[in-house]
């Protein structure tokens, strides 16, 4: 059995889709139905002959100008001047581009930036995610249509436009082509969701039916509420009353979770895309470790203060004898005071490698598991 609890609704709704039951059937059969649509809606497009064209072109681009890999090989050994290399290029290619924008007639940019949705997506992109989200709407299974929310938010989110270096850390929008130090090539932004769509679907489909073979007879949640105050036996008795008696009467064995970093991330834009679409309420004041606070004196007296108070409020639905694990990047040495705070203690600490990244800097570092117990 295991409770979760998140301050974002969609964070939660990931974690409950990915537990939930489906019929596989039904839910193949309402994607099925909106790929034909999407393949329908793509192929009277001129963006579909457009890309084509701009994708055979670049690749003959690329062969010829960053051959693999001899050209990485020659940036290793100071043969090239990267930078000025991949921005003459750039330039170059920059010239055909919008000469195929021209001929083939694109709209590149919304008419308006007033939300993540129209600032970070190209107008074909917008125009493709408006058309699947009224098929979506349209599902009246709500179960099957919560999970094919998620495949089509995983879709999304790899469709913004953004270059391959910045997927994590979004700088500015990009709409043209770009010398990409991640691949090392001129890449281009995507102007179709229809790949990743068909993709995400096909492994959304293997996931939750091997995840059926795998299933206990156990229940699990993950509820939405702030973990410093929330009633968790109060809030499962509405969602999971099976799971709301099991939490009062035999008590939680631990905790095992990864606190935000301090002052480091915007957990809730991370899926702003989500938040503007499905239009749930955004509790970004409610987070601990904010990134508008920054990382300084108080903002680390304010994450201590957080981080102690969600492990004493969760404490009361523990048995005597519990465990907590705590994975942190803890450069700043808070955990010590939060366990103390907590009224708690550090038994042993682990060192989890941190090995794969999405952004071009992928240098690998180290978090601490800290393993703690009960003070007294």
């Amino acid at each position: 059995h295991a409770v979760g609890i998140d301050i974002s609704a969609f964070n939660a709704l990931i974690s409950n889709v990915k537990i939930g039951k489906y019929d596989l059937f039904a839910l193949q059969e309402e994607i099925t139905k909106i790929t034909r649509s999407l393949r329908a809606f793509h192929s009277k497009k001129n963006i579909l002959k457009f890309d084509i064209k701009l994708t055979e072109t670049l690749s003959s681009f690329d062969n010829e100008f960053f051959p693999s890999p001899e050209y990485k090989q020659k940036v290793r050994q100071n043969k090239i001047d990267e930078k000025s290399y991949g921005q003459k290029k750039s330039d170059e290619f920059l010239k055909i581009y919008w000469k195929l924008i021209q001929k083939y007639d694109i709209s590149l940019r919304q008419s308006s930036e007033s939300n993540f949705l129209d600032k970070w997506y190209l107008k074909p992109i917008r125009d493709e995610i408006d058309f699947v989200f009224t098929q979506i709407k349209s599902i009246q299974n709500i179960d099957i249509k919560k999970a094919i929310s998620i495949i089509f938010s995983r879709t999304i989110r790899s469709c913004r436009a953004t270059t391959h270096a910045d997927l994590a850390t979004l700088i500015e929008p990009m709409t043209t082509t770009y010398y990409c130090a991640k691949h090392g090539k001129i890449c281009k932004p995507l102007f179709s969701i229809l790949n990743w769509w068909e993709r995400y679907s096909k492994d959304t489909i293997v996931r939750l039916s091997t995840f059926n073979k795998l299933r206990t007879e156990t229940f699990q949640h993950c509820l939405v509420g702030d973990s410093r105050v929330i009633d968790i036996v109060g809030k499962l008795e509405s969602k999971c009353p099976d799971l709301a008696s099991l939490v009062q009467n035999k008590k939680i064995d631990g905790i095992f979770s990864s606190p935000p970093y301090v002052g480091l991330i915007n957990y809730h834009e991370q899926h702003a895309y989500a938040y503007d679409l499905f239009g749930f309420e955004r509790n970004d004041e409610s987070e601990i470790g904010p990134l508008y606070k920054g990382n300084g004196r108080e903002a680390r007296e304010s994450y201590v203060q957080g981080i102690s108070d969600a492990l004493i409020n969760c404490k009361r639905y523990l048995r005597p004898d519990y465990n907590v694990f705590l994975v942190a990047n803890d450069k700043h040495g808070l955990y010590p005071i939060i366990a103390e705070k907590a009224g708690m203690k550090i038994v042993n600490r682990y060192r989890r490698p941190v090995l794969n990244r999405s952004e071009k800097d992928k240098g690998a570092y180290s978090e601490i598991i800290f393993h703690i117990k009960d003070s007294e």
